[in-house]
């Protein structure tokens, strides 16, 4: 699957409340220093490295920031360890975030279909 499947995926779905979003691709790298406008937003995250979506995820305040924790904390799985993507240069993340924050509860709902439709390596417990 290829990151530009993934956005088609969320526009096929979500199309009707798509402008209520803004997705900001970025090299996990850069994450961190990033100051993309809304990168801030509650929204929803997915890891995506060689082909391969990681791990799919969301927060009701600051998507950027509960990314993040999954590096620091080494989510992991008996597939695959977060923090092996620390240094890759080829790791990235798209943040599908809210330009409201007020919207926040939309957040819930892109997760649960982009986990059930992209099959991370490491899945949700939460949803399981």
């Amino acid at each position: 699957m290829t990151l530009q499947e993934i956005e088609h995926e969320f526009y096929n779905e979500f199309g009707s409340i798509s402008d209520k979003f803004i997705i900001i691709a970025e090299n996990l790298l850069n994450l961190a220093s990033s100051d993309k406008k809304y990168i801030y937003h509650p929204g929803v995250y997915v890891f995506y490295f060689e082909d391969k979506v990681i791990k799919v995820g969301r927060h009701l305040t600051n998507s950027r920031k509960r990314a993040l924790e999954h590096i620091r904390d080494n989510t992991r799985n008996e597939y695959f360890e977060m923090k092996s993507l620390k240094e890759n240069k080829k790791a990235k993340v798209l943040l599908f975030n809210l330009i409201d924050p007020n919207d926040y509860h939309w957040s819930a709902s892109v997760e649960m279909f982009l986990e059930k439709k992209l099959e991370p390596v490491i899945k949700s417990k939460r949803l399981g």
